[in-house]
């Protein structure tokens, strides 16, 4: 067995090694996809100096402390070219938002605060120097970066980018996967009434759900596979030849006589990365490399080993995959105690609150086997225990992770 630690060093590893393939896309069906290239402003936002409201622009030295009377002696409106024109001394021009202003323009005084007489405008008072201007760059400056490389695009990147005049990104390709839930135990059919011996096959749509939260195209599988190595070889050659970027199978990865999976890679070429972790739930957590370098990860079968392989296996190797830089945990005050075996790190179900003084408090809810589905009914996030200590108690300060990453990734 190796640690965790070495255990996310080689899966980061083998997946920076397997960068997907990327695709440029319009800005639409960019959102939850991963930047490729760092993005630079190819403009001034503003692009030009414009009004912020509808009103008069003036030069300040026609005015005195107490305002003034000036003439109109024209009007521009959004849209407008922007012209070299000038106000002319004595005079101001009435003005829309958004339109251009005259070069030589100190202020724009909203309408709502003159006096209308005709073509006389009677201002009350002197406005400040610049207002209601938008000067050109003031938003951007051409050459500013904008988006990073392997920075995940969000809905709120999309305005920005569009107003700077950005049709289409460069982003990586969504990974493709398959998940594969072993087990002649298993029932896929939810309204089928069970037999003897048999259990619902819950990992099967908890992964495909998982996966779709982490921004992953899942292909067609069967919703479970029953143990028989000689099938299970066929159908992993058949995912072999397609262009599938990793494998997910729960089962049949321990020590038992129908633990066949790491068998089976080994037959079909696969190199074994690593078998066995100091972790729990999920010690028989396998990894492996298959010959197209495709990403094979055999989790264990009980259900919430499953949900913290893919969460603590599978997502970090995605990320390597799209050059996304390591997941930092979050920090939290421990509520309750939980005591553990010494040398294996924990990770436990858990539920985190933020209060209004800003501290965040974790629970380590019951029911942590691995079999026991219950707390994801109430469970927010994962609280890991570390290796080195037998026992977490009230007062402790412990890494947290979001039970989900960010839709599209995180």
């Amino acid at each position: 067995m190796i640690s965790y630690k070495q255990a996310k060093e080689i899966l980061l590893k083998a997946g920076e090694e397997h960068l997907l393939k990327t695709e440029e896309l319009s800005l639409e069906r960019c959102v939850g996809r991963v930047c490729v290239n760092d993005i630079f402003a190819p403009m001034d936002i503003q692009p030009f100096d414009n009004s912020a409201m509808d009103g008069f622009a003036l030069r300040l030295e026609d005015l005195d402390e107490n305002g003034g009377t000036l003439i109109k002696s024209g009007l521009i409106a959004a849209g407008d070219k922007v012209l070299d024109n000038k106000i002319l001394s004595g005079h101001c021009i009435e003005i829309m938002t958004g339109a251009p202003i005259p070069e030589n323009t100190d202020a724009v005084v909203p309408i709502e605060l003159t006096q209308i007489d005709g073509d006389r405008i009677i201002f009350k008072k002197r406005p400040n120097d610049g207002a209601n201007i938008r000067r050109a760059g003031e938003d951007f400056k051409k050459g500013t970066k904008v988006l990073k490389a392997s920075q995940i695009i969000n809905p709120q990147h999309i305005m920005p980018i569009a107003a700077l005049g950005i049709d289409k990104i460069k982003v990586y390709k969504k990974p493709r996967a398959a998940f594969l839930a072993t087990g002649n135990e298993l029932v896929d059919d939810l309204s089928k009434e069970l037999k003897s011996g048999q259990i619902y096959n819950s990992n099967h749509p908890y992964g495909l759900a998982t996966l779709k939260t982490m921004g992953v195209d899942y292909v067609h599988t069967p919703n479970s596979v029953p143990d028989n190595p000689d099938d299970f070889e066929k159908l992993i050659k058949s995912y072999i030849d397609d262009d599938i970027d990793i494998i997910i199978s729960s089962g049949a990865v321990s020590a038992g006589k129908f633990d066949f999976i790491r068998e089976v890679l080994e037959k079909t070429g696969a190199r074994i990365l690593f078998h066995k972790v100091k972790i729990k739930p999920g010690k028989p957590n396998l990894f492996a490399r298959l010959p197209n370098g495709a990403l094979y990860f055999g989790l264990p079968g009980n259900p919430v080993a499953t949900a913290a392989g893919l969460r603590f296996f599978v997502y970090p190797a995605l990320r390597a995959m799209m050059g996304i830089s390591e997941e930092k945990p979050v920090q939290a005050t421990l509520m309750t105690s939980f005591k553990k075996r010494k040398g294996v790190k924990m990770f436990l179900k858990a539920k985190a609150e933020n209060w209004e003084d800003g501290i965040l408090t974790v629970d380590i809810l019951d029911a942590q086997a691995s079999f026991m589905v219950s707390p994801f009914l109430n469970m927010n996030c994962w609280a890991v225990a570390p290796e080195d200590i037998e026992e977490i108690k009230p007062g402790d300060i412990v890494d947290l992770y979001p039970l989900y990453p960010h839709c599209g990734l995180l």
